[in-house]
């Protein structure tokens, strides 16, 4: 056992049939964050069934012999059958003869299907209270994720422990048919198509470039569930597996538990290969086909993962080159406007670190300009010709984050989960985060004459060939799951907490608001946490200010002041240790900064500066304008904006930002004055200004605030607002043809409620339908396949005025439309939900709600909320209060009069020519859009 105490602390164990533990107690947090990781994943893969790393992932969840059936002697034959079929089918070449085996199976699956309790795992890991229950394979792991109450701890454990210890991989064709969907998502998907021919050119010879968790489609559409029981049994074992939890725990009780369950597990080594790759340097220049015609410039540095100390230096170069503030790129690509956007990133492997430099350029700038002023950048931290200052401010602000977020589990859990696929020890971690601090410029110099001289591999991204190849999927029967709803086992497992627990809410008694005459408001908190300040100006309904707000804020990122040019003014910042932004969150305007306390007041000033007094220049606005409008014009080709366009135009039609903001006519007549004159009244509107920190209430109000809590008459945004949701009286498709395998569907219901008595049944609710053991995702994905993704939900209401707003999202094979329409409203529309299944629900609901833990946590947002909301407590304490209180005859009523809103706007998104008008023309009207006429400005 090794124990050390910074960044956080860790106790490690490593039991005696090779099983790593790792605990870290966070008595900050009243949850546990938890993670089984297995030292697996595609790199691992067999070379003839590639993707069966990521398969197993997703059968990992169809339960056990006691899990998930209620009679497994008599489900376990037509199992055998079906796995020996799928042999054969392998082994079988004509595609008659294989479809006929292929309906074999579909029959043998519907007889085996009356013994299923489809998602029972899940479902009592959220009678638990147990939420974020997932998982994700990679290319070197695979790892099984959940949140669980402190007090529910022993018993997730012997959960766990029943479903690694012999999972059953049931429902086989079903989840077949969701893995195809997500290959064939991927298909016309941006980053997708560009990352996995990135991974191939930099890893030519590796797993990491010849293999993708999702496999080949030739290995897709033949599996095999004989090598996923031999990938299992080879790498599911003791000594390639690590449990990781940080939070609110006791380790003694852990351990002991742990090693009562898994600790029984047969030693039986895989072993595994950790020698460090031999560094060798890769120079070239490619091009990458990428569905869009959006242009990115990408650069990729790889090296092998040879010590904490690499991992400290990769970390302080990347950040020399790009940190948003004063980097060397930052300032020859992005202030200089050469580029709109300017980051770096580190994908860090088992084996290989890869240091990625993503450049957005402007429509003048070639690929060539772009590696021109990168290796410029790395000749100079070779030759060590940069600032000591740039050094520092870089290691005072990762010390800045290492206190951010050291309290935070999943901080914890990634760095320990690095650490074990390492095969580090303690120590090695701890260093990692001190070479941080202890790194020279001679250090930095030697790192590129080692590792990045003569290795940059350049890629610019062009627009490929729109003829996509996805896979066709086979016919599912619908299938009949038992009717029985719990099994012998969950009937018998306790779920009993081992103590009860006691939420804390938010006090607002920690607080201290104070309005002003002119409408202003300040409200202070102070921080008993750490060292850190966290400041804001709300503006309400700010975004509304003007058409050209976002081309203003744009401007004001590249403009310095009459001290300062740009790059030196963001560099002050990030000497202070204050990171900045302004920008727009929903309908309010907020300018906020996060930083080290004892420089709040100095950074506070220096915003001031930066608004009060920025100069214009006629040449940053011109090459911003034109950049701004190549921007809006990509927008009408990225999938990502065009999804947000057609949800935003389902739900308010042309009555939202999208469509207020300025269109590029607009933009070419508003000169840079106007926009100087915008941003320098950003300061004069009615706001709430918020402090998190430890300078005294006080001193702020009356020395640093004073200007703006008492300035006369600031101007009043209160009915600037022009959102206005679209109304429910009846079902509206709005169709936009993109060359989609899939159908996209998202489903738009406003909710109208008179009073606040109605959130706990809101809650509920949403417990009932999250995850994998929701009855919506049941009947759409696993009982029919007709959906890749099946998700609905409640969202409260921002403001009391607003509805409350009814989301599904579906995901569907455009053939299956048809079926999965009518099956979405059937499930949507069912009252059907048995009173077990409320009290579930309602369980889950109370048991997740005890955790909550607010006691010295940031509460200006939850404050703010609430004072939206029309309320004076906090939210989860006004659900907590009533939530014991309800009934299963009242939440069917709840149910019922949802239904009654009778109607939704629905988004659909797809290839139109595969999508029958008739079908939906029988539920609704529809409209056809086009990129151009919902994507606004």
């Amino acid at each position: 056992m090794a124990l050390f105490s910074e960044p956080f602390p860790v106790l490690e164990y490593h039991l005696e049939n090779g099983l790593s533990v790792y605990l870290s107690q966070n008595p900050k947090e009243s949850t546990i964050k938890t993670s089984i990781l297995v030292n697996v994943g595609s790199a691992d893969d067999p070379e003839d069934a590639t993707g069966l790393a990521h398969y197993l992932e997703h059968l990992m969840f169809k339960g056990t012999k006691n899990i998930g059936t209620i009679d497994y002697a008599n489900e376990k034959p037509f199992l055998d059958q079906i796995e020996t079929l799928y042999e054969t089918y392998r082994q079988t070449k004509g595609e008659g003869k294989r479809k006929t085996i292929y309906e074999k199976i579909d029959q043998l699956s519907l007889e085996a299907s009356r013994f299923v309790i489809p998602n029972e795992f899940s479902r009592i890991q959220g009678k638990m209270g147990i939420t974020e229950s997932n998982a994700f394979t990679s290319h070197d792991r695979t790892y099984y994720v959940a949140t669980v109450p402190s007090n529910q701890i022993k018993n997730y454990i012997q959960l766990e422990w029943e479903r690694f210890r012999e999972p059953i991989f049931r429902t086989f064709h079903t989840e077949l048919e969701s893995v195809f969907e997500e290959r064939n998502l991927r298909v016309t998907d941006f980053r997708s198509n560009l990352f996995k021919q990135y991974y191939q050119i930099m890893f030519p010879n590796h797993p990491y470039g010849t293999k993708t968790p999702i496999g080949t489609d030739e290995d897709l559409k033949n599996p095999s569930i004989k090598k996923i029981h031999e990938f299992f049994q080879k790498h599911y074992v003791p000594n390639q597996i690590a449990i990781c939890m940080s939070g609110n725990l006791n380790p003694d009780e852990v351990i002991e538990e742990i090693k009562r369950t898994f600790g029984t597990m047969p030693k039986k080594e895989q072993k595994t290969n950790f020698e460090i790759p031999k560094h060798i340097p890769l120079e070239m220049t490619k091009e990458i086909l990428v569905p869009s015609k959006k242009k990115i410039y990408l650069f990729g540095i790889k090296l092998p993962k040879t010590s904490p100390k690499t991992v400290a230096e990769l970390n302080v170069f990347s950040l020399l080159l790009s940190n948003r503030y004063n980097g060397l790129l930052d300032e020859s690509l992005y202030y200089s406007q050469k580029a709109s956007s300017v980051s770096t990133s580190i994908t860090e492997w088992k084996d290989y670190l890869l240091l990625n430099i993503w450049i957005e350029p402007t429509k003048t700038t070639s690929l060539s300009e772009t590696k021109s002023e990168i290796l410029s950048a790395i000749q100079k931290i070779g030759n060590k010709e940069f600032t000591d200052e740039l050094l520092q401010s870089i290691q005072k602000n990762e010390k800045i984050n290492t206190i951010k977020y050291k309290d935070d589990n999943d901080f914890r859990l990634n760095e320990i989960s690095e650490m074990f696929l390492a095969n580090w020890d303690f120590k090695k971690l701890q260093e990692k985060f001190q070479f941080i601090n202890q790194i020279s410029k001679e250090d930095l110099s030697e790192f590129v004459k080692t590792y990045v001289k003569g290795n940059l591999v350049s890629f610019a991204t062009k627009q490929g060939n729109a003829n996509y190849t996805f896979i066709t999927k086979p016919i599912i029967s619908k299938l009949e799951f038992s009717k029985e709803e719990e099994s012998k086992f969950k009937k018998e497992f306790s779920t009993e907490p081992s103590e009860l627990l006691t939420p804390t809410f938010a006090d607002f008694d920690q607080l201290q608001s104070k309005q002003y005459t002119n409408g202003n408001q300040f409200i202070y908190q102070k921080n008993k946490e750490n060292s850190l300040f966290k400041f804001k100006m709300i503006i309400e309904n700010g975004a509304w200010i003007s058409p050209y707000l976002d081309i203003s804020i744009d401007y004001w990122k590249h403009l310095g002041t009459d001290l300062y040019t740009a790059n030196a003014l963001s560099t002050k910042f990030y000497l202070l240790g204050s990171s900045l932004s302004i920008q727009t969150n929903g309908e309010a305007l907020e300018i906020s900064m996060e930083g080290e306390d004892e420089q709040f007041i100095a950074s506070f000033r220096l915003l001031e500066h930066s608004i009060k007094s920025v100069n214009s220049s006629k040449e940053v606005w011109e090459n911003l304008v034109n950049d701004y409008l190549l921007r809006l014009e990509n927008k009408k080709e990225d999938e990502l904006s065009l999804d947000l366009a057609l949800h935003q135009y389902a739900l308010f039609g042309k009555n939202s930002l999208r469509f207020y903001y300025a269109n590029p006519t607009d933009i070419k007549t508003f000169k840079s004055s106007q926009a100087i004159d915008l941003l320098g009244d950003l300061l004069k509107y009615k706001s709430k200004i918020t402090y998190y920190g430890n300078i005294d209430f006080k001193t702020l109000e009356t020395n640093v605030f004073n200007e703006y809590l008492n300035r006369t008459n600031p101007i009043d945004t209160n009915s600037f607002s022009k959102k206005k949701y679209r109304p429910n009286h009846e079902t509206n498709f709005f169709v936009l043809d993109r060359k989609r395998p899939h159908a996209e569907l998202n489903f738009f219901a406003t909710v109208d409620h008179k009073d606040h008595k109605i959130y706990p049944y809101v809650s509920i609710y949403n417990f009932l339908y999250d995850g994998l053991s929701s009855p919506f995702f049941m009947a759409m994905r696993e009982q029919t396949g007709n959906a890749y993704a099946a998700d609905v939900y409640l969202n409260y209401p921002e403001w009391k005025e607003d509805p409350i707003l009814w989301m599904v999202n579906l995901s569907c094979q455009a053939d299956k439309l048809k079926n999965c329409l009518s099956d979405a409203k059937s499930s949507l529309t069912s009252q059907n939900i048995t009173e077990s299944r409320f009290e579930e629900a309602k369980v889950s609901a109370i048991n997740v709600t005890n955790t909550i833990s607010k006691s010295n946590r940031y509460l200006i947002d939850e404050f703010i909320r609430s004072e939206r909301l029309g309320i004076k407590e906090d939210l989860d304490f006004l659900i907590y209060d009533s939530i014991r209180e309800t009934n299963w005859k009242d939440f069917i009523h709840f149910i019922k009069k949802i239904n009654e809103t009778g109607a939704f706007q629905i988004s659909l998104i797809g290839d139109t020519k595969k999508v029958n008008r008739q079908t939906l023309k029988s539920l609704g009207k529809v409209e056809e859009v086009s990129a151009q006429s919902i994507i606004g400005n």
